[in-house]
């Protein structure tokens, strides 16, 4: 004896039905992996490093510490990926302190 399960719940059932809920979601597949930085962040990490130059070779500490602040800020992923989160805190956390300090000794 062969056992039909292909009935129609009607919509009660359908809202409290545990095997109808199950069908509902859609299986969530991770996403692609890009490059690890877009074009802008390779530009800004360029127009960073000649500024560093600059301010090394004028002797501009301030300007040296808030591209350093910077640079750090936006290498964090390479840390994350080669080390751990941990460090990529570590730096981010970092980065934000050498920044408000190097704004605080541009206007000393």
């Amino acid at each position: 004896m062969r056992r039909d399960y292909s009935f129609d719940f009607d919509d009660e059932e359908k809202r409290i039905s545990s095997t109808h809920r199950l069908n509902m979601h859609p299986v969530i597949e991770p996403e692609p992996e890009g490059p690890m930085f877009s074009r802008g962040q390779k530009m800004s990490m360029v127009i960073s490093l000649a500024l560093l130059v600059y301010a090394v070779l004028t002797q501009d500490v301030p300007l040296a510490f808030l591209v350093l602040s910077f640079l750090g800020f936006l290498l964090r992923p390479l840390a994350e990926k080669s080390v751990g989160p941990w460090l990529a805190r570590a730096i981010k956390g970092f980065s934000i302190a050498l920044g408000i300090g190097a704004l605080v000794l541009a206007f000393l």
